[in-house]
């Protein structure tokens, strides 16, 4: 899609907008037909019109595109915090960003503090999934989420990218799927993930 198309699902001008880049399941390439475009959008401004540096979750009418929203100086503060949105959108190949017109990328990188911030990101998404509240299919999701945020982050830890957008798809179906998920059936790729992960910092 061009970036005009895209920009006019959320009416957003494009004239405001400095980077445009895919983002989940397309990206990683486990999609499906039914399953929905999603954008990260950075907009040249210093503040979001809204006022603030980000603004998740908008969607388009229909609910086909949703999209996540930075300033360009909210994106670069996710960059250098190490926000995992924010890393698979810096760290996108250049072609397929659908618009680019500046380069962000990780000011200081420094790689104890990428790791803890990616544990802690991955371990929010474990702890979500224990409250689920017995809504399985949110706990399946959180749990597909964690275990593939560290292994972007062991990626990370060892290359100083993504250097793979596609690991860890071959969970999905079992994760997703399966008939006989469990939280604690994935509890120990998930100590091994983080161990590695830790490795790299010692």
């Amino acid at each position: 899609m061009t970036s005009e198309k895209i920009l006019e699902q959320f009416d957003i001008p494009i004239k405001d907008v400095v980077a445009i880049y895919p983002y989940g399941s397309r990206v990683y390439g486990c999609h499906t037909n039914a399953s929905d475009h999603d954008w990260v959008i950075v907009y040249k401004s210093y503040l979001l019109p809204s006022g603030a540096f980000k603004d998740n979750a908008i969607s388009s009418e229909d609910r086909s595109h949703q999209a996540i929203c930075f300033s360009r100086t909210g994106f670069q503060a996710a960059i250098d915090s190490y926000e995992i949105t924010a890393l698979e959108c810096a760290f996108l190949p250049r072609e397929k960003c659908v618009l680019s017109s500046l380069k962000f990328s990780v000011r200081k990188w420094n790689t104890s503090d990428m790791c803890a911030a990616i544990i802690s990101k991955s371990s929010a998404s474990w702890h979500l999934a224990h409250t689920a509240d017995m809504d399985i299919d949110k706990a399946r999701k959180n749990i597909y989420h964690a275990l593939r945020i560290l292994g972007f982050g062991l990626q990370m830890a060892e290359t100083g990218t993504i250097t793979d957008y596609s690991a860890y798809n071959h969970l999905q179906n079992d994760i997703i799927h399966g008939d006989d998920f469990s939280i604690k059936k994935y509890l120990g790729l998930r100590n091994t993930l983080m161990a590695d992960i830790r490795e790299k910092t010692s």
